[in-house]
């Protein structure tokens, strides 16, 4: 769905933006991709300021930041 920027944040190392469906809420982040695999990315989270695992099913936009 966002592959694009997806892999734009791996490959080039930027931070981008997410809006992420975590159960029954809609959360943002602010995250660097670091691994793309099949249904997964694993990111640096800067809110949670770790690195997290995200499905990508639960990705509901992602866009640059500024």
């Amino acid at each position: 769905m966002y592959d694009y920027v997806l892999r734009t944040s791996l490959v080039e190392h930027k931070v981008i933006d997410i809006m992420y469906l975590k159960g029954m809420e809609i959360t943002q982040r602010k995250i660097k991709v670091l691994k793309i695999n099949d249904n997964n990315i694993e990111a640096y989270c800067y809110l949670r300021k770790s690195v997290r695992h995200f499905k990508k099913d639960n990705i509901l936009a992602a866009m640059y930041t500024h």
